[in-house]
């Protein structure tokens, strides 16, 4: 995976308002329905993990695992995130062609 790559293209997505961030939000864009796919970071607590993993699962949402807290925060240009929602399918393409790993 070309991590450059990654991040270029997610703060693409912030900026285009296709991507919200950080446990509230990405809830808030889960229960609208909005969702194409999770980003959790490779630091986030086990909580945190075991919560979006249980929910990628139940809403067949694929789940990427990649960057630390603090660069997808700076990506974003926020302050630490542990986890993000893409909300665009055409976004999602982009990311699979990435080689990122994916839980499901």
């Amino acid at each position: 995976m070309n991590e450059q790559q990654l991040k270029n293209l997610l703060g693409l997505a912030q900026r285009a308002r296709l991507l919200v961030s950080g446990n509230f939000a990405v809830e808030e864009a889960l229960k609208a329905g909005q969702v194409q796919a999770i980003i959790l970071t490779t630091d986030a607590s086990t909580k945190t993990a075991e919560q979006f993993e249980k929910i990628s699962v139940e809403k067949s949402l694929p789940l990427f695992r990649a960057l630390t807290k603090e660069t997808l925060g700076q990506c974003l240009g926020k302050d630490s995130r542990a986890v993000a929602a893409v909300l665009d399918a055409g976004f999602l393409k982009s990311i699979e062609k990435l080689s990122i790993p994916k839980n499901n």
